[in-house]
């Protein structure tokens, strides 16, 4: 079968690694300082950053970047865009609490075309790419079968800044707290969508949220059977500030849930 992005798939696993081996040799070692109130950042974030982006470029010269931290925009004219997360769940990781991943996918022409996601506590990658599949560590990936909210477990990524949108998002966890097998809020939404596309969870939302948070998710999700959509069913924007991931079966249902919650 041809698989146009297996290349591109190797080498964001391998920056991946190397920047997850920086992390664990960091971990519990470094001091966070807030970017902005409650939103931190370490050294292991800038340095993995720095590194990723240096195997990325070697590999393609011809690609560009957008990255989390150091103020990193892409050029708007170029096809190929990185999107890359070197740490998602810093806080997680400034606080010493085990859920935390490195992010990469890749654009191309607008479309995402490949996210990996690893996690270096575990040692678990999951990768996929357009029409490839999704898998974890070489084994297939595939969404959950539970074709109701009732059989779901739900999780859910809350704003840095709760305050300015306090009442929709309690209204939010309040209704998909009932009726439900009950709701996770982790801290990474980059594991949240890996585990929506291996079945643990059968939805994951936020409404607030970055392209580096989501982009690899995106992707894994997308190739495992799930459905990816804004929090009222309509297309998927990337640059937009709200996701929707579930596992295609209970997808409408979710979105009925959010209308009525408004």
């Amino acid at each position: 079968m041809n698989d146009p992005y297996r290349n591109h798939r190797e080498v964001a696993g391998r920056a991946a690694t190397e920047a997850g081996l920086l992390h664990k040799g960091l971990y519990g070692k470094v001091a966070a300082r807030e970017k902005r109130p409650g939103d931190l950042v370490t050294e292991a974030d800038s340095a993995s950053q720095r590194r990723i982006a240096e195997i990325l470029a070697n590999a393609f010269p011809d690609s560009t970047l957008l990255a989390e931290e150091d103020g990193v925009q892409p050029d708007p004219a170029n096809p190929w865009r990185w999107i890359v997360d070197p740490l998602d769940g810093t806080i997680n990781f400034a606080h010493g609490f085990p859920f935390w991943c490195v992010s990469i996918a890749l654009e191309h022409e607008g479309e995402l075309v490949v996210g990996l996601i690893h996690n270096p506590l575990t040692g678990q990658t999951f990768a996929g790419s357009r029409g490839q599949g999704a898998h974890l560590d070489g084994q297939p990936l595939q969404v959950s079968s539970s074709a109701t909210l009732r059989e779901s477990l739900i999780s859910t990524g809350l704003p840095t800044h709760f305050e300015a949108d306090a009442d929709r998002s309690l209204e939010y966890l309040r209704r998909m707290s009932v009726g439900t097998h009950s709701f996770r809020r982790t801290g990474s939404a980059a594991l949240n969508l890996a585990y929506v596309a291996s079945g643990a969870f059968e939805v994951f939302y936020a409404t607030k949220t970055n392209p580096w948070d989501v982009a690899a998710g995106v992707v894994l999700v997308r190739e495992a059977g799930g459905r990816v959509s804004s929090m009222a069913g309509s297309p998927y924007d990337l640059y937009s500030d709200e996701v929707l991931a579930t596992n295609g079966q209970v997808h409408a249902e979710v979105v009925a849930a959010f209308q009525r919650s408004l």
